[in-house]
C-alpha cells in the first residue's frame, strides 16, 4: 500500500523534498504538492500537483481526511504564518503525523548594518523618517504598509507582473526570480542608489546574495522577524524531512 504524502508547498526546498521522496521510495509512496497558486510557471515536480487553497483549518481538516493522508510536510514559506497555523490544526484533529520543514535562517555579515522589526508597519516609519532610495523584496501583498511615504523612490522586485498598480508614490519594478548572486545584486544597488534594503528574514540560500550586496555597499538592512513557528516536529534540512518520513512510515 502506498504512503500517502500531502507537501504543503510553494518553495524551493518543497520541489526539492518531492523529488528526493520520488527518488527514495518511487512507487511506494503518492506524494501531492499543494501550491496556493500566487505565481504562474512553476517548476515541474515530481508527483501529483494541487493548486489552490483548502479553505481555512477545517477544509484542510476535511481533505486530509477524505483523502486518507498519511503524512503532511509542511514546507511552505517561513511566513505564510497562516497555512501552517491550520496544518498544525489538522494535523492534530485528524491524527496525521506532521513536520515542519523549516529553513535555515541567515547568518548575517559581521560588518552590517542590520535593523530587526517585528512588521511592515514598523519598517515603513524607519523608511520614511531615514531613506531616499529604497529595495523592496517583501511581495505584493505587503506593499500598502509603504504608501504615501514622500521623497523615497522604491525599487519593488516580483517574480510577476502584479493585478493592480503597486500602492507606492514614486516606484518601478524589477521582474526576477531566484537564485541571485552577489554580482548582480551588488551591481542593481549601485545602479539605483540605494541606501535601505527592506526584506522579509526568510533565511535560505536563494535569496542571501541581496544581504551580502547591500552590506558591501553600505546600505542599511530593514529585517521583519519570522513569526514563531507551531508548535510541532521541526526538521531542517531535506535529508532531515526525509529522516523524519522514514521513521513516521515505519510508525503506521
Amino acid at each position: 500500500m502506498k504512503t500517502k504524502m500531502l507537501i504543503l508547498g510553494g518553495t524551493a526546498e518543497s520541489r526539492q523534498l518531492a523529488s528526493a521522496l520520488d527518488k527514495r521510495f518511487g512507487d511506494g509512496a503518492h506524494i501531492i504538492s499543494s501550491l496556493a497558486g500566487r505565481t504562474k510557471n512553476v517548476p515541474a515536480i515530481p508527483g501529483e500537483v494541487r493548486v489552490g487553497g483548502f479553505g481555512g483549518k477545517d477544509g484542510l481538516s476535511a481533505y486530509l481526511k477524505k483523502e486518507n493522508i498519511n503524512l503532511v510536510i509542511d514546507a511552505t514559506h517561513p511566513f505564510a504564518e497562516q497555512i501552517s497555523n491550520n496544518a498544525a490544526y489538522a494535523a492534530n484533529k485528524t491524527g496525521v503525523p506532521r513536520v515542519l520543514l523549516q529553513r535555515p535562517s541567515w547568518r548575517l555579515p559581521e560588518n552590517c548594518d542590520a535593523l530587526f522589526v517585528p512588521d511592515m508597519v514598523e519598517a515603513a516609519s524607519i523608511v520614511a523618517r531615514t531613506a531616499r532610495k529604497v529595495f523592496l523584496t517583501i511581495g505584493v501583498n505587503e506593499l500598502a504598509a509603504f504608501s504615501h511615504i514622500p521623497k523615497v523612490h522604491f525599487v519593488v522586485r516580483m517574480i510577476e507582473q502584479p493585478e493592480t498598480e503597486p500602492p507606492l508614490d514614486d516606484f518601478e519594478i524589477i521582474y526576477a526570480r531566484p537564485p541571485f548572486n552577489i554580482n548582480d545584486e551588488q551591481k542593481l544597488m549601485r545602479q539605483h542608489d540605494i541606501d535601505v534594503l527592506v526584506t522579509k528574514a526568510s533565511g535560505g540560500a536563494a535569496t542571501f546574495a541581496k544581504i551580502e550586496a547591500a552590506t558591501n555597499i553600505g546600505a542599511r538592512i530593514i529585517l521583519i522577524r519570522r513569526p514563531p513557528p507551531p508548535d510541532g516536529d521541526i526538521v531542517s534540512g531535506i535529508d532531515g524531512a526525509v529522516k523524519w518520513i522514514e521513521k513516521s512510515i515505519s510508525l503506521l
